[in-house]
C-alpha cells in the first residue's frame, strides 16, 4: 500500500518509484507512425509531453503494467468514475496553478488570498473525488484507484483539513466581503486634484446613485459635507516650482503623483486587514495541495487510453487487455491484431464509421514454432502494416495500455528496433546502403535474445543477389542471437532457404515464412490477383504481381500499346505480341 503522507501515483505501484525502460532506438517512432496514438492519447495539448514520454519508454516489469492495466479495467467498469475524473481533472488544473505564487512586491493580502483561493479549490477537489471514488462502492479493484479512494478518505478525516474546511468560508467572507474603499480628495482652485487621503473600507459597492452630478464630480458625501480626517497620511501634489502657490501647481499630464502613495497607503491598509487571517492560516501551513496535483498527467494519460478504447468500439473494433507473460518465455500470441493507425486514418477520432468490413484482422504467433517471420507477398498487399502492426500493439502494451486484438498474450520485450527503408538523401555520405548497413550495426550492438526487431524492405537499394546475400546473414545472426523479429522482403528466395537457414545456424528462434495472401481469380481477360491482407504461415509463392500491379495501374504492354494506337502515335496492328512481354512482365 502506498504511503499516504507522500501521496499516491497511479502509474506506480510506489510513489518513489520510476522502474527501468525498455531501450528504444530513435528510429521506432518514426517507423511505427506514433503521432496518431500520441495524438489521441493526449487529451489536451498540454499533456502531449507527458503522453510521449511514457511512450518513448516501454517498461518490462509485469507488476507495473498489470497496476497501469488494472487501473483501465476499473474505468471501463465504471463509466460514471470516467466522467467524474473528467470533472476533477479541471479541479485539478485549476489547483496546479496555485503551485507556483506569483509575487506581488510582497503585498501580504495579495498572498492571502492566493492561498485561501487554493485551499478552497483544494476542499472542493478533495470532496468531490472522495465522492466519486466512494460511489463506485466494491466495483474498484485496482491497487492505484483504491490508494487514491484512501488518501482523500484520509485527508478529507483528517482533524486539520476538518477544522480548515469549517474556517475557511468565515476567512474567505472577510476578504471578499471588502467590496470597496472611500477617498478623500482636495481639490484646486480649477478642480484639479491636490490632496488626497483614505477614509474607509466598505462591505458594498460605491455606485454613487444617491449623489448629484456636481456632487459626484467635487467628490462629496451624500450629505454635501467631506470628512475631515482619513485613515491614512493626507498626501500633496507638490509643485516642481518654489515660486509656485500651493493651489497653483503644475501636475503632470502623464503621471498623478497622488496615486503612487495613495495605493501604498491602500496596501498597507489591507495587509492590516488581512495580518489576523494570515495568522490564522499558519495553523494550515502543512496542507499540501500538490498530493492531488501531482496526479493531473496520471489522470489524462488514463482519460485518454479510455477515450481509444470507445472510439475504436464505437467503431466495431476490439481492444483488449493484454496478458503479460514472462519475459524469458518470449512469446507473443495475438488474435485479431489489427493496425491501429490504419484505423485512425479511416476513421479519426470524433468521426467514427463501422470499420468491421474495412479492417482485415489477422493472427501473430512469436514462440517455440516461430520467432523470426520472413513476411513475403505482393505489392501493397499488408506486409508493412502488419509489421508496423506488431511494433505498436507491442508499445502499447509496455506503457500499460490495452492492445488493438481482440486477445493477446505477450512477454515484454527489452528493446524495439526498427528498419525501415529510408529514402536516399543527397547528404548522406555513404549513400542509401551505407546508411542501411550503419543502422543494422546500430542495432546489434544493442539487441538482446529478448529484443524485437522489425524489418520493412530492408537492404533494397542494392541489387537483388546482395540483398539476398546480406539478408540471409542478417536472419541468420538473429536466430543466433535468439531475438524475435519480422523480416518483411520481396526476397521470396530469403523466405524459401528458412528450413536451410535454420538446419545450418545453430539458436532457439525458429525462421518461419509467412506470406500476404492474394486470390487468383480467373477471368475475360486472364487471371487478376485480388489482394486480402490475411498474413499466414505458408511457403512464398515466389512472384510479386508485378502484372497485376501493372493492369491495375494501366501500364501492362497492351495498355500502353492501346493508348499510343490511340494517340496515333504507332499504326493499328490486328496482331497481338503481347503475351510474351506480359509473361515476362509477372515474373518475379
Amino acid at each position: 500500500m502506498a504511503d499516504l503522507s507522500y501521496g499516491v501515483s497511479l502509474l506506480w505501484p510506489s510513489v518513489f518509484e520510476r522502474r527501468a525502460s525498455t531501450q528504444a532506438d530513435g528510429a521506432f517512432a518514426a517507423d511505427l507512425n506514433l503521432e496518431p496514438l500520441i495524438a489521441i492519447l493526449s487529451i489536451e495539448p498540454q499533456y502531449r509531453q507527458s503522453v510521449e514520454h511514457i511512450l518513448s519508454r516501454p517498461l518490462t516489469d509485469p507488476e507495473v503494467l498489470n497496476y497501469r492495466l488494472d487501473v483501465i479495467d476499473d474505468l471501463l467498469r465504471t463509466p460514471n468514475l470516467v466522467t467524474a475524473l473528467e470533472e476533477a481533472l479541471t479541479l485539478i488544473t485549476v489547483l496546479e496553478s496555485y503551485m507556483v505564487q506569483p509575487q506581488w512586491e510582497q503585498s501580504e493580502l495579495r498572498k492571502v488570498a492566493w492561498r485561501l483561493s487554493e485551499l478552497e479549490n483544494y476542499i472542493h477537489c478533495v470532496d468531490y473525488l472522495l465522492g466519486a471514488l466512494d460511489g463506485c462502492g466494491g466495483a474498484l479493484q485496482s491497487a492505484a484507484l483504491c490508494a487514491l479512494r484512501e488518501l482523500t478518505r484520509a485527508i478529507a478525516g483528517d482533524s486539520i483539513f476538518r477544522d480548515l474546511k469549517a474556517e475557511l468560508p468565515a476567512m474567505m467572507e472577510q476578504i471578499r466581503g471588502i467590496r470597496s474603499i472611500t477617498i478623500g480628495v482636495n481639490l484646486d482652485g480649477q478642480l484639479r486634484p491636490v490632496e488626497a487621503t483614505l477614509l474607509g473600507i466598505n462591505t458594498t459597492r460605491f455606485t454613487g446613485e444617491s449623489l448629484s452630478f456636481f456632487n459626484r464630480l467635487l467628490g462629496l458625501g451624500g450629505d454635501g459635507h467631506l470628512p475631515t480626517e482619513g485613515i491614512g497620511p493626507l498626501h500633496k501634489a507638490r509643485s516642481r516650482s518654489a515660486s509656485l502657490g500651493e493651489y497653483n501647481v503644475r501636475l503632470p499630464q502623464t503621471d498623478n503623483p497622488l496615486l503612487h502613495p495613495l495605493f501604498k497607503d491602500l496596501a498597507d491598509v489591507m495587509d492590516q486587514v488581512c495580518q489576523p487571517i494570515a495568522t490564522a492560516l499558519r495553523k494550515y501551513m502543512r496542507v499540501n495541495s500538490r498530493l492531488l496535483a501531482a496526479l493531473q498527467e496520471e489522470i489524462a494519460f488514463y482519460l485518454g487510453a479510455i477515450r481509444l478504447i470507445r472510439h475504436l468500439q464505437n467503431c466495431g473494433l476490439t481492444m483488449c487487455r493484454p496478458e503479460i507473460a514472462a519475459q524469458d518465455r518470449r512469446i507473443c500470441t495475438m488474435s485479431g491484431l489489427f493496425n491501429l493507425n490504419l484505423a485512425l486514418r479511416i476513421a479519426p477520432l470524433f468521426r467514427a464509421c463501422d470499420l468491421r468490413h474495412e479492417i482485415i484482422v489477422n493472427e501473430v504467433n512469436f514462440g517455440e514454432e516461430g520467432r523470426i517471420f520472413i513476411l513475403t507477398g505482393p505489392n501493397r498487399g499488408g506486409k508493412t502494416t502488419y509489421t508496423q502492426a506488431v511494433g505498436l500493439a507491442h508499445l502499447m502494451m509496455q506503457a500499460g495500455l490495452f492492445v488493438p486484438a481482440v486477445s493477446a498474450r505477450m512477454s515484454p520485450v527489452d528493446g524495439i528496433y526498427t528498419h525501415f527503408a529510408a529514402e536516399e538523401r543527397p547528404d548522406q555520405e555513404a549513400g542509401r546502403l551505407g546508411e542501411e548497413a550503419k543502422r543494422l550495426s546500430t542495432i546489434f550492438e544493442r539487441a538482446t535474445r529478448h529484443s524485437l526487431l522489425l524489418f520493412n524492405e530492408s537492404l533494397a537499394s542494392t541489387s537483388a543477389g546482395e540483398s539476398l546475400y546480406l539478408a540471409r546473414d542478417i536472419v541468420r545472426v538473429m536466430r543466433l542471437l535468439g531475438a524475435r523479429a519480422i523480416f518483411s522482403t520481396h526476397l521470396h528466395e530469403l523466405a524459401a532457404d528458412a528450413d536451410e537457414m535454420n538446419a545450418e545456424t545453430e539458436g532457439d528462434s525458429k525462421v518461419v515464412s509467412l506470406v500476404s495472401m492474394v486470390l487468383v481469380e480467373k477471368g475475360a481477360e486472364g487471371e487478376t490477383a485480388r489482394r486480402t491482407y490475411q498474413i499466414i504461415p505458408s511457403p512464398p509463392m515466389g512472384r510479386s504481381y508485378a502484372r497485376e500491379i501493372a493492369v491495375r495501374y494501366g501500364i501492362s504492354y497492351d495498355q500502353l500499346k492501346a493508348s499510343l494506337q490511340a494517340r496515333r502515335e504507332i499504326p493499328a496492328d490486328e496482331s497481338n505480341h503481347s503475351h510474351e512481354a506480359e509473361e515476362n512482365l509477372s515474373a518475379d
